[in-house]
């Protein structure tokens, strides 16, 4: 992976940017209905979908750096928060994958700078915690019936 070259919704872009916030969790997001998309990269593309109801929270991480990056922002950025969640369950690409495609992402279909992605891709590996089976307790547990990715390899 060197390059994302687009993002190609099949369904649901409206979905993300109509988010319906929890009341009982902030910075939490309810996907109202199935959303599909493919994030082509030069050696492959991911396929994402997640149906209605996918619990979502934006770009993880405290309010103070929102204005470094935002909670959610435009439809790529929000589409990039959401490819790196689903993600996050371990279905199709490693830990270092994962990072690395929403690094790309955010660089050349979010406009980032260089290195504001990179450090962006940095903060979310310094842990591992949010990566893989979440604890039944977790609030995005109930997210694991609602996620399919899969890595498609270039011809």
């Amino acid at each position: 992976m060197i390059a994302c070259y687009g993002i190609d919704f099949h369904c649901g872009a409206d979905h993300l940017l109509e988010l319906v916030p929890l009341k009982s969790l902030k910075r939490r997001y309810d996907l109202q209905g199935g959303v599909s998309a493919d994030f082509i990269f030069d050696d492959g593309t991911l396929r994402v979908e997640t149906a209605p109801h996918f619990l979502f929270d934006g770009r993880s991480g405290p309010p103070i750096i929102d204005w470094y990056a935002p909670n959610l922002g435009s439809l790529e950025e929000r589409a990039l928060w959401w490819m790196h969640d689903c993600l996050g369950y371990g279905e199709s690409l490693d830990f270092w994958h994962t990072n690395r495609a929403l690094r790309l992402g955010l660089r050349d279909q979010a406009n980032y700078r260089p290195s504001k992605a990179w450090a962006i891709e940095r903060a979310v590996s310094i842990s591992k915690s949010w990566y893989g089976t979440p604890d039944p307790s977790d609030w995005c547990y109930s997210n694991i019936t609602k996620v399919s990715t899969l890595w498609i390899p270039a011809p």
